[in-house]
Order: C-alpha cells, then structure tokens, then sequence
C-alpha cells in the first residue's frame, strides 16, 4: 500500500476526509465512508503535541540532546535516522513548522557523513552539523514563540 501512496496512507485518509467534506451536500455518502476509515495518528505540528512514546518525540529529544551537547554527532544521526525509519513504519506525521523543522534536519543529515572517511568536499563535519542544527533549532523556537496556538 505504500507503494501506492507515497505520502502514507494516513495522509490520504487526512486528504479524503478533507475532499468528503467539500462534497458533503452533493455526496453525503462520502463523509461516513470518511469517517470509518480516518487517520490512525494525529498530525502533529508542535513539539508539545508529539506523544511521548513516539519515534517522533524520540526525534525531538535527540534534537534537543544534540543542539545542548549531551549527545555526540554520530549518535545524534544514527539516533535519528533509526527514530524517522521508526516513524515512518508507524505511520507517525509530522506537518507545519514540526515538519519544516525534520524536514531542514533530514537536509542537514543528507550532507553529514558519519564516517569521515566516506566525506565529500562540502559536507558538515561534526561542528558544522552541531552548528547548523542548532540554527535551525534556535529558529523553529523563536518563530514558535512569536505564535500563538490554537
């Protein structure tokens, strides 16, 4: 089934319910059949929302663990592509600025090489990784305070 929805089934049932919706007076039909197959897990777009006993809040907390020097840039990377691996499995979403913020940290890991051996001209090493990722963590924290959460 993934392979046929490459956004992930929840997605698609979040999508359809939203389509059931928009058509609900020419197709009332549709927001029952909506409404028997929604989304297993929540879409989640702050930190504070995340369950737990996620993969996303383990994501979070090696974020945080990483960007104030309790974890090191190999166990961060190896921590979170196990954590989004997990994520993905259990079908977990993440949307809006929690999303942007994976999404910008996916990017950074992208140009990380664990094993400095295997770097490439232009990668992150360690420092710049830690430095990168706390930037982007600073960022999602300041525009997160100036928001106000329904």
């Amino acid at each position: 089934m993934a392979s046929a929805v490459g956004e992930g089934t929840d997605t698609a049932r979040a999508h359809f319910g939203r389509y059931a919706r928009a058509l609900s007076d020419r197709h009332p039909s549709l927001s029952v059949v909506a409404a028997e197959y929604g989304p297993v897990h929540r879409a989640w777009t702050h930190p504070d929302d995340v369950a737990p006993t996620s993969a996303a809040a383990r994501q979070v907390a090696l974020l945080d663990a990483f960007a104030d020097g309790t974890c090191g840039a190999p166990d961060f990377a190896h921590g979170w592509w196990e954590a989004r691996r997990a994520s993905q499995a259990q079908g977990e979403r993440v949307q809006g600025p929690l999303g942007a913020l994976f999404d910008q940290v996916f990017m950074l890991l992208e140009d990380y090489a664990v094993d400095p051996e295997f770097a490439e001209p232009g990668d992150l090493d360690d420092a710049g990784l830690k430095a990168a990722a706390r930037a982007a963590l600073d960022a999602f924290r300041h525009s997160e305070s100036g928001r106000s959460r329904k």
